[in-house]
């Protein structure tokens, strides 16, 4: 039996609803984080839930799903809100859009969320049309079918990780990779499974899916599995 998997939609004016709809299957929850209810109209999708301040749109003028206004003045973001109520309904994977793109505080704010995601072993991946971006608390991660991909792995909330590549350009045996150095930036997936493994510390991994190789403009990392570092 597959999981229902829950899919929020934020609203980067960079989103590009093509991807989300790609990604979407029968059954995905629906979460738009504010504004984002915009592009889940453009899809001709009815959301779930809709959650947010509405200070960058109107609040939506229907009554189609739930609905939680927020105070514009708080500590949480949109996003992480909306994250936690749809914790609360058990989700145990998330697709997140409309996240990167325009104000570049936000895009980090997000890679919080999903670091938050990771150390409560929550499956989370942020997929925009050039990349899907997924954060690794100790663990591996199979990749499929991404053979000439590009890929860059950094440590995310921490001074440094340990890290191991197999099946790139540039492999690495249990090597420190530190915050003030970009060592990790521009690989290049070489293999048809290639494997990413976090031995201490944590990481965020960049997949570049715009890849003329694979055939795929779009792409999340389904293909990658939780394994033991």
């Amino acid at each position: 039996m597959v999981k229902r998997r829950c899919v929020i939609i934020g609203s980067s004016p960079e989103t590009d609803i093509d991807v989300i709809r790609k990604h979407l299957r029968e059954g995905d929850f629906i979460a738009c984080a504010d504004g984002g209810y915009v592009y889940a109209e453009q899809l001709g999708i009815k959301p779930d839930m809709i959650i947010g301040d509405f200070d960058s749109s109107e609040r939506p003028d229907t009554d189609i799903c739930r609905i939680i206004e927020l105070p514009v003045r708080k500590d949480d973001t949109d996003t992480v809100y909306t994250v936690r109520e749809c914790l609360k309904l058990g989700f145990e994977e998330f697709l997140l859009f409309g996240m990167t793109g325009g104000r570049i505080d936000h895009t980090y704010a997000n890679l919080c969320v999903l670091a938050d995601l990771a150390k409560k072993q929550v499956r989370a991946s942020l997929i925009d049309k050039e990349n899907t971006i997924e954060v690794i608390y100790s663990g591996s991660r199979i990749i499929e079918n991404r053979n000439g991909c590009g890929f860059a792995v950094f440590p995310f909330g921490c001074e440094s990780c340990n890290v191991s590549l197999e099946g790139f350009e540039y492999n690495l045996q249990a090597g420190t990779l530190t915050a003030d150095f970009p060592l990790g930036v521009s690989n290049t997936i070489r293999s048809d499974k290639a494997k990413i493994t976090v031995h201490n510390g944590m990481a965020v991994a960049m997949c570049n899916v715009q890849c003329a190789m694979c055939n795929d403009d779009v792409g999340e990392f389904v293909h990658i599995v939780n394994q033991n570092p």
